[in-house]
């Protein structure tokens, strides 16, 4: 089928790379021509594992396009997907003048019957707005549209596996015609084994929402639970292995730590709160997740004032610094909210990370960078492992020690093996586990 997809940040760019290496013919849209001309290129704007390979086969094959001409992508298209970004506004509601402007012009340049799909995380009842533009930007035409609701379930660092091998598929749509096309653009996937769920729009919407927030919610779950492992000596690690078992709950983000960030469950997390306020309903539970994240960088930060007392010409070293491994979005990461407030103690905070560090100084600029760990940690008076890299748990403990002026590691992933530390002859502080000191 012939596919446009608007919008080419992480969503976008996967789903036009995926859908052309699925068969269909892609062009995908953006406003940014600097961008457009990278990808044109082949190169990937940010990065994700195999992404760029996929870029170069798709491109290679003449299966993938990419213009920041709006018409040029949307004339001929049997189906367009919104993927722009709704970033939170101050009330904390998604801001979907994007997804308006890309309805628009979709009005605007369709060329025949097309279907229309949000994919971008959107709250409950914009496909009606996005039906209401529609009518109202060509009247003469509104027979030729159909509304679908299919939302992304990707994660970073893993969105080319999971838009090619994913769990389960989520169209919501509002009439056959266009759950018939749905159907089609996924039937490579489907007949692989691809679960497809076919539901009305409403309930896709909300849908999403609720996945993301309930993740969350498990995340705030354990690190609350580790504030009270640290104070009764309980081990954090070991409670989420006895939970885990329990087929009834799984053990998929049972990690206590530094608590979640990224662009998605805290935005997503606001917009379902707001939502919920907005239809009438006091979703009190959204806010205490939110409060027990925040938390967990607040636990950390006093962990460390603890452990060096005063931290006025002291020297910090944060291991990690994108919000998760395999990425180098750093957008709401908990290493850097920890060494803003590290910094507001006195702190001199020098950061290292294998992909996210020109990010990482574009958003903190107070930021020092190293080139690696040992450099990072040369001369530091505590060493701080933010995000669990693999790369991390081969580090040459001995050398890192060397290195340091103090032998202090507080471990905000559980990362490190207590023993090992203890042997290597460190001062080390867990998560929801008790120190060796």
């Amino acid at each position: 089928m012939k596919v446009a997809v608007i919008g080419t940040g992480h969503v976008g760019l996967i789903t036009s790379a995926t859908m052309a290496y699925l068969g269909h013919d892609v062009i995908g849209n953006d406003l940014d021509e600097e961008k457009i001309v990278m990808l044109q290129r082949g190169q990937a704007p940010f990065f994700e594992p195999g992404l760029t390979e996929l870029l170069e086969e798709t491109l290679g094959s003449g299966k993938l396009r990419f213009s920041f001409d709006s018409q040029e992508a949307i004339r001929d298209a049997d189906v367009v997907f919104i993927c722009v970004g709704t970033p939170p506004k101050a009330s904390g509601e998604a801001n979907l003048i994007a997804v308006e402007s890309a309805a628009k012009d979709v009005a605007r340049y369709a060329g025949g019957r097309v279907v229309v799909v949000e994919k971008s995380t959107v709250p409950a009842g914009t496909s009606a707005r996005v039906r209401r533009t529609l009518e109202r930007e060509r009247p003469d035409f509104i027979d030729k549209f159909s509304v679908v609701s299919n939302p992304e379930f990707l994660r970073e660092g893993s969105g080319i596996r999971d838009s090619l091998e994913p769990d389960r598929i989520l169209v919501g749509a509002e009439s056959p015609e266009a759950f018939e096309v749905m159907r089609e653009i996924y039937a490579p996937l489907v007949d692989k084994g691809a679960k497809l769920v076919e539901t009305n729009i409403e309930t896709a919407e909300l849908s999403k929402h609720a996945c993301n927030a309930f993740l969350a919610m498990k995340i705030s779950y354990m690190n609350a639970l580790a504030r009270l492992c640290e104070r009764s000596g309980g081990d954090v690690d070991s409670v989420a292995e006895v939970m885990g078992s329990d087929e009834r709950i799984g053990s998929a983000f049972l990690n206590a730590g530094l608590g979640y960030g990224g662009y998605c469950f805290p935005k997503d997390l606001q917009a379902f709160e707001r939502l919920a306020s907005r239809l009438g309903y006091d979703f009190g539970l959204l806010k205490e997740v939110e409060r027990i994240n925040d938390e967990a960088v607040d636990a950390t930060a006093d962990k460390i004032i603890d452990v060096l007392w005063n931290l006025d010409g002291k020297r910090v070293t944060l291991l990690g610094l994108s919000f998760k491994p395999d990425t180098d979005d750093v957008r709401f990461a908990p290493a850097l909210a920890l060494g803003r407030k590290l910094q507001a103690e006195g702190a001199t905070v020098v950061g290292y990370d294998p992909q996210a560090m020109a990010n990482a100084k574009s958003e903190m600029p107070e930021l020092e960078v190293a080139s690696d760990p040992y450099t990072a940690a040369a001369g530091s008076h505590c060493l701080v492992l933010c995000t669990e890299w693999a790369e991390f748990k081969t580090l040459d403990l001995d050398r890192l020690k060397q290195a340091m002026a103090y032998p202090l590691v507080v471990d905000g992933r559980n990362m490190f093996e207590p023993e090992e530390m203890e042997k290597r002859g460190f001062s080390y502080y867990p998560t929801g586990r008790s120190p060796i000191v």
